[in-house]
């Protein structure tokens, strides 16, 4: 049976606005929850931001995936679920092609991928865990769309906000976001003016 629920929005523009703003190392200065450690990308430098679009398999059935695409809009990050599948990839070349077609931000699996050759050349970044020739296959057995699913330790649900960076891949708390914000910008800000000191100081010299 397949689940697929409506998304969700939590944030704001203005909010959404300002998370962008922040990199992960200056989250990591307030927090140690919410982000996803030991997971490679398929390119080297990269920015990303978007909203959460969630999917879970089961069984090495990759049919989900092709709903969750279906659903997803230009910006989103999909953050895929395998249920501990680490030997079979869910992604490879022909939905990398349909998420450049979308405009994702961003995909986050949890386990393996394949065809890596064309992923590290696609503009959209995949963060992963593995590299396997063996694949998922449309069995249309079981599976979930917008609901709360684990990937890296972290818990993701429709409507999260992602940020993720050269340093990491950070998740926003619904629970104390607004906090950490305040905090995050504030740091961010200080820093600015103490580069423009350390440049001006520089100068000078």
């Amino acid at each position: 049976m397949l689940t697929v629920n409506d998304r969700r929005e939590k944030y704001s523009t203005d909010e959404i606005e300002e998370f962008k703003m922040l990199s992960t190392s200056t989250i990591g200065h307030f927090t140690d929850f919410g982000f996803l450690t030991n997971y490679k990308c398929t390119i080297p430098e990269f920015k990303v931001f978007g909203k959460v679009l969630t999917v879970k398999l089961s069984s090495g059935d990759g049919y989900p995936l092709t709903v969750a695409l279906q659903k997803a809009n230009e910006g989103d990050i999909l953050v895929i679920d395998t249920s501990g599948n680490k030997t079979h990839a869910c992604w490879g070349e022909f939905r990398a092609r349909k998420a450049e077609e979308i405009g994702l931000a961003a995909v986050i699996v949890g386990g393996a991928v394949t065809d890596f050759d064309y992923l590290r050349t696609s503009r959209v970044p995949v963060f992963y865990e593995s590299v396997s020739p063996k694949t998922t296959r449309v069995l249309k057995l079981e599976g979930e769309v917008n609901t709360a699913i684990s990937v890296g330790d972290v818990v993701f649900e429709s409507g999260d906000y992602v940020i993720g960076d050269q340093d990491g891949i950070y998740k926003f708390n619904h629970s104390n976001y607004k906090t950490l914000l305040e905090v995050a910008i504030e740091k961010e800000n200080n820093e600015k003016i103490r580069r423009l000191e350390n440049y001006h100081l520089h100068i000078e010299n």
